[in-house]
């Protein structure tokens, strides 16, 4: 059986103010639902990770939707993180 390794590198910027309600409360719900306890850094890694599996389009699980590129999505809970444009630049390099 062959086996390949590729290794997927990039960067995902979220933006947001800590301060705000909407980040507020999906910290809250994050910490309640999906990791007791969880503080800012847990929840923005979750968003990350699922924004890479699952793109902008949807609800990330236990957080709410994000914005992207300065536009607030039209759907609630919006949780107040907007992502940058080009979180979808990766590279994949076989090791």
């Amino acid at each position: 059986m062959a086996s390949t390794t590729i290794e997927v590198t990039g960067e995902i910027k979220l933006s947001y103010n800590e301060n705000s309600k909407e980040f507020r409360e999906a910290l809250a719900s994050y910490a309640e639902s999906m990791e007791r306890g969880a503080k800012k850094d847990q929840m923005l890694k979750h968003v990350a990770f699922y924004i890479t599996r699952f793109g902008t389009d949807g609800m990330v699980e236990g957080v709410g939707y994000v914005g992207v590129s300065g536009r607030k999505p039209g759907k609630e809970p919006y949780c107040g993180i907007m992502v940058g444009n080009d979180y979808d630049e990766f590279n994949f390099e076989i090791i």
